[in-house]
């Protein structure tokens, strides 16, 4: 193994601790470096060992095994070291200052001493002296934990995260048990389960036995919407992980995954509620949630109740004056909103959902003038949608809640929202989690409207909240009537039909609706792209169309849709920037969607922007950074994505029809294809067509779309919202009688 000393002259590609440089060597001269290096700069130096390779790419480089950085010895390196950006609350002068009192042991000093080294200096305060200290120890003692935790294949990332819950302890306690890293939420098991076998932990080790059952029973909650596993269930997939591929002396067996559930039962790592298995935090939600909702449903004290007769006059008055007439079904849910604290209203395409809400907020604001009004969803496509169509404020609920990344929402029993009446749209999309956050931020004497379509898919995560509410017998009104202007949509006649399985009829002079038939994947994959480009050339923007599809591979999946849209539609130029993470180039001019909820940014989960411009990242210093960053255009608000939040954006394209949820195009493309049998199904196809604003063209076969339309076997997940709703109502009327007697 080769040593070699010198600096990063500059870097070709970085992400995370993985770098591809050049490095100006003291032996070599300038040479091209790869390997893992976390936290180094530009011009820092460094002594780096490893071995000489030849990339097909990159040609002859040396990878890197191992690296360091020296201590800094003279008083211009140390004034430099102390001034970098790796340590914090200490600027050039003040670096300055530290190595004319500390001498060419500073850093020794400062590491063995303390804060009180820095103290006895004057002009340097307590505050700074922490942060230094800290800075100035964590530098070299996390650099010396991931040169050794790296041999097991333990990234400096993780082992930074790890160093962070566990200081000095790190590599004690990793090498004891690595499977502490899963508890962290730092890797899976699967990952954990190698770096055990590399370290040598036994394949029969309790620590592997409770690890594996906790990552089976979150892993199937959260892939299948499940709040919990049957007990054998639980068992039997925990020893499919356990003793795959594992020779016949360390086979595991049931007694040993039963041990390991009592014992993170005992540690409160999961609930088993009579055979039911829980991931605790679940439990805990769903537990919660049927509590506040049946106290909601218990209230019958009479503020902000009217009289039938009062609410009678206020609709006539509301439509005398907006000079429209209501229909009956929307009528009834006036009143029945005026008449309950909480209220369902659910119903499909065209059938007047936005017209009801739109009512009712006028109605309420003319009875109760001074009344504050709330007005959320579960995306901000859905908020942006409920704020266009009332005219007032809305935001997602994770903003109505005030949460911040990491913490609890601001607003909770303690401290409930300020709303008299709250309305939240698209309410089958939100999990049992969020819900129940915002069922405990709700004041008892708040009127709640929750809005949602059942037929549509439910939440991502865990939980069927919408479903089990009705099945609860929580109040609702179905709007069911089919409105004349509607009447004239092929899309919502057509959305209704599917969602009576019945087949669709296509009328193409009227132009919004299309079946395109296409037998084998290549043609469907053919025919998207020409579809879309067909819609550009007749003038709509690429930003107008939405090509969903149920599933991530395959040719006709979103991943492969993906890139063939980017090269057809904005294809590599010279002039445009462009970055490469993983498999994916972002590049200028690119449609992008955020995957997750980024309250900093102001961004959410399933918004949909487009890349204005790639270039040197600044941040909220105005620093600027060697690394590129993408500028993104979300509804006219730039936000700014360093290369560590790109793992937030994906190409959009094609998007899957769960992520479309919440939000509506004028145009939708969607391929219909036994490749996708396994996600085949009514209520898939009829969320898939119901975003569409204008027009609707399905690719594919008559047997695929037949097969969806006659898959109405909605996937049962596992949940007792239903149960803990009865129960609570039945708990709290018990507690009433007690007290009258």
């Amino acid at each position: 193994m080769e040593e070699l000393k010198g600096y990063i002259k500059q870097y070709i590609y970085r992400k995370e601790d993985f770098v591809i440089a050049t490095f100006q060597s003291e032996e070599q001269g300038e040479i091209k470096i790869q390997g893992s290096i976390l936290g180094v700069e530009e011009k820092e130096n460094l002594m780096i060992q490893g071995e000489w390779e030849s990339h097909p790419k990159y040609g002859k480089q040396f990878k890197i095994i191992k690296w360091m950085r020296p201590i800094p010895k003279t008083k211009n390196q140390i004034i430099s070291f102390l001034s970098s950006k790796l340590i914090k609350g200490c600027g050039a002068k003040r670096a300055g200052i530290i190595a004319n009192a500390l001498g060419e042991d500073a850093l020794k000093i400062i590491s063995e001493q303390g804060i009180s080294s820095l103290l006895s200096i004057k002009g340097i305060g307590k505050k700074n002296a922490i942060s230094i200290v800290d800075s100035v120890r964590s530098t070299y003692e996390i650099q010396n934990i991931v040169i050794e935790l790296q041999p097991y294949g333990i990234s400096a990332n993780i082992a930074i995260k790890a160093y962070k819950e566990f200081g000095s302890n790190t590599v004690k306690f990793i090498k004891e048990n690595p499977y502490i890293l899963t508890k962290l939420s730092l890797i899976g098991f699967l990952k954990a389960d190698d770096i055990a076998r590399k370290i040598g932990i036994s394949r029969l080790s309790p620590f592997r036995v409770q690890s594996c059952t906790d990552y089976v029973l979150k892993e199937k909650c959260f892939s299948l919407g499940h709040c919990y596993l049957d007990e054998n269930t639980l068992i039997q997939e925990t020893l499919k992980v356990l003793n795959h591929n594992v020779e016949d002396k360390w086979v595991l067996s049931e007694q040993e995954v039963l041990s390991s559930i009592a014992i993170l039962e005992e540690h409160r790592r999961l609930i088993n509620e009579q055979g039911n298995i829980y991931p605790k935090f679940l439990y805990d939600h769903e537990v919660r949630l049927g509590l506040n909702i049946a106290r909601h449903l218990s209230i019958h004290n009479q503020e902000n109740i009217l009289s039938p007769q009062k609410v009678e006059q206020a609709i006539k008055d509301y439509q005398l004056t907006e000079k429209k007439v209501l229909a009956e079904g929307q009528r009834e849910a006036i009143r029945q909103l005026m008449n309950h604290r909480l209220l369902i209203l659910t119903g499909g395409p065209g059938t007047g959902k936005t017209t009801v809400i739109n009512s009712m907020v006028k109605i309420y604001q003319s009875l109760f003038q001074k009344a504050e009004i709330g007005l959320a969803a579960p995306t901000g496509r859905a908020s942006r949608k409920l704020a266009e169509s009332t005219g007032l404020e809305a935001t997602t609920i994770h903003r109505t809640l005030g949460f911040r990344t990491g913490d609890e929402p601001e607003f909770n029993k303690e401290n409930p929202l300020p709303f008299k009446l709250i309305i939240v749209d698209e309410f089958s999309m939100t999990d049992v989690q969020l819900a129940d956050y915002l069922f405990e931020a709700i004041s008892p004497s708040t009127k709640v409207l929750l809005v949602g379509d059942t037929d549509q898919l439910p939440s991502v995560n865990a939980g069927n909240v919408l479903k089990d509410m009705l099945d609860a017998g929580v109040p609702h009104v179905r709007l069911t009537e089919i409105f004349r202007q509607a009447q004239n949509s092929q899309i919502i006649i057509n959305a209704h039909a599917i969602n009576k399985g019945q087949n669709i009829k296509i009328n193409h002079e009227k132009g919004d609706f299309y079946f395109i038939k296409k037998e084998d994947k290549q043609g469907i994959s053919d025919m998207i792209e020409k579809s879309v480009k067909r819609f550009i050339e007749l003038g709509h923007s690429f930003k107008d169309i939405l090509v969903l599809s149920p599933m991530k591979k395959g040719i006709i999946g979103t991943n492969e849709l993906n890139k063939r849209l980017q090269e057809s539609l904005n294809p590599s130029k010279p002039y445009k920037g462009e970055i490469n993470i993983g498999e994916t180039t972002f590049r200028e001019g690119d449609k992008v969607i955020q995957t997750k909820n980024n309250l900093q940014k102001n961004v959410f989960n399933g918004d949909i922007g487009i890349i204005k411009k790639i270039d040197n990242y600044i941040d909220e210093n105005g620093n600027t950074s060697s690394d590129k960053a993408l500028y993104c255009d979300f509804h006219g608000q730039e936000v700014i994505y360093p290369r560590e939040d790109l793992n937030q954006l994906q190409l959009a394209y094609s998007v899957s029809i769960h992520k479309s949820q919440g939000g509506q195009s004028p145009i939708v493309i969607i391929p219909v294809s036994t490749a996708h049998f396994i996600m085949l199904s009514r209520n898939l196809i009829y969320t898939g067509i119901t975003r569409a604003e204008e027009k609707v063209v399905l690719v594919g076969t008559d047997k695929a779309l037949e097969m969806a339309i006659n898959n109405n076997k909605l996937v049962i997940r596992n949940t007792m919202l239903k149960v803990k709703i009865k129960a609570a109502i039945k708990d709290l009327s018990k507690y009433k009688q007690d007290i009258a007697l």
